[in-house]
C-alpha cells in the first residue's frame, strides 16, 4: 500500500513537473484591467507580444475596464491558477486599491507575484509661466502665498492624488485640489495654466517646454531631465515613489511556470527594442526576480495606507 502509494505521488509530481516544462501548451491570457490604447495598455501589449515571440503561443490580451482595476483583479485572483491567466497589474491594483478601500473583491498579497515590467518616477511639473522655477521656490511663493496654487490630478484615489496629499504631509504645502477626468485632461490643464501643477510620469510636454519639472520621485535623477532633483535631494525622502507595473497570477501557480514567465520576462525586458518602446512611452523598464514585484508592491501599499488613513480620503468624495 505504501509503495503504491509512493509510486502514485511520484507519478503526480512527475505529470507536474511535465507540464510545467511544457508550458504554455495553449495560448495564454493576459488580462489588462484598463482601457485599449491607455498608458496601461499599450506596455501590457508590447510584453504579450515578445513573449508570445519567445514561447511559441499567443498571449492574448483582454480588456477588462472598471473600478480602477478592480474587474479585472478580481477575474484573475478568480482564476484557475495554471498560468493560463495573468493579469497585467499595476500600481492601482496592488497598492492604491488596498489602501483606499476597506474590503476589495481580491487580495492583492496573495497573487503569484510573477515578475516586474516597469517602475517609474513621477514628475511634479508645473505651468512654466509660474513665478517660481523650482521646488523650492515653489514651497516659498506657496508659503507666503497660502491657498493661491491649485494642484490638478487625474481624479480621487489616482496615484497623482495621492502623491499630493503626501506632499502636503510632509511639507505643510496648502493648495486647491482639482480633479480631472484622467490623467491627460489634469496635464493639459496645467500647461494651460488653469491648474499650476501636477505628478505626472515623464512626457513629451516636458521635454518640449509645455510644462516645467520641479522635482523627481524615484531614487535618481532621469537622464532626460539631469537637472532636476530628486525628492531625496530635496530633503524629502518620504515622497520617494514610484508607478509600477508588472504580471501576477492568481494564488498557486505552478513554481516552474513562474519561473518560466520571470526568465523570459527579464529577456524581453533586456532587449533593446523593447526597451526603447517602453522609455518612449515615460517608462523605465525594470526586471528581477519575483519577489523585487511583490517588495515593491508591499512597501508602496504601506506608504499609501498610511496617507489615506492620515487624511482620510473617500474614494467616492
Amino acid at each position: 500500500l505504501i509503495q503504491a502509494s509512493l509510486a502514485s505521488l511520484a507519478l503526480a509530481l512527475f505529470s507536474q513537473q511535465a507540464a510545467a516544462q511544457a508550458y504554455p501548451v495553449k495560448p495564454v491570457r493576459l488580462v489588462v484591467p484598463a482601457a485599449a490604447g491607455g498608458p496601461t495598455d499599450i506596455p501590457g501589449r508590447i510584453i504579450a507580444d515578445s513573449l508570445r515571440a519567445s514561447m511559441g503561443q499567443s498571449f492574448v490580451v483582454e480588456n477588462r475596464v472598471g473600478a480602477g482595476g478592480i474587474i479585472g483583479a478580481e477575474q484573475v485572483a478568480r482564476s484557475d491558477p495554471n498560468g493560463y491567466t495573468l493579469l497585467y497589474a499595476n500600481t492601482s491594483v496592488v497598492s492604491v486599491n488596498p489602501a483606499l478601500y476597506p474590503k476589495l473583491p481580491y487580495d492583492a498579497t496573495k497573487f503569484t507575484y510573477i515578475g516586474f515590467v516597469s517602475s517609474s518616477p513621477q514628475v511634479l511639473v508645473a505651468n512654466p509661466k509660474a513665478p517660481y522655477t523650482n521646488f523650492k521656490e515653489m514651497l516659498a511663493y506657496a508659503k507666503a502665498n497660502p491657498d493661491k496654487i491649485n494642484f490638478a490630478s487625474g481624479g480621487v484615489g489616482t496615484l497623482p492624488h495621492l502623491s499630493y496629499e503626501l506632499l502636503r504631509l510632509e511639507t505643510g504645502l496648502k493648495a486647491t485640489l482639482i480633479n480631472y477626468n484622467g490623467g491627460g485632461p489634469a496635464l493639459i490643464a496645467v500647461a494651460a495654466g488653469q491648474s499650476d501643477m501636477l505628478f505626472d510620469l515623464l512626457s513629451t510636454r516636458v521635454r518640449n517646454g509645455d510644462v516645467r519639472a520641479l522635482a523627481v520621485t524615484g531614487p535618481s535623477r532621469l537622464p532626460e531631465i539631469p537637472d532636476v532633483p530628486t525628492v531625496t535631494e530635496l530633503g524629502i525622502p518620504e515622497m520617494l515613489t514610484t508607478s509600477g507595473t508588472g504580471i501576477v497570477g492568481p494564488t498557486g501557480v505552478p513554481r516552474d511556470v513562474v519561473t518560466a514567465l520571470n526568465t523570459r520576462l527579464n529577456e524581453a525586458l533586456a532587449s533593446p527594442e523593447v526597451q526603447a518602446k517602453m522609455k518612449a512611452l515615460g517608462l523605465t523598464p525594470r526586471s528581477g526576480p519575483p519577489s523585487d514585484f511583490e517588495n515593491w508592491a508591499t512597501d508602496q501599499r504601506q506608504k499609501w495606507i498610511r496617507v489615506v488613513k492620515a487624511t482620510g480620503i473617500k474614494p467616492d468624495q
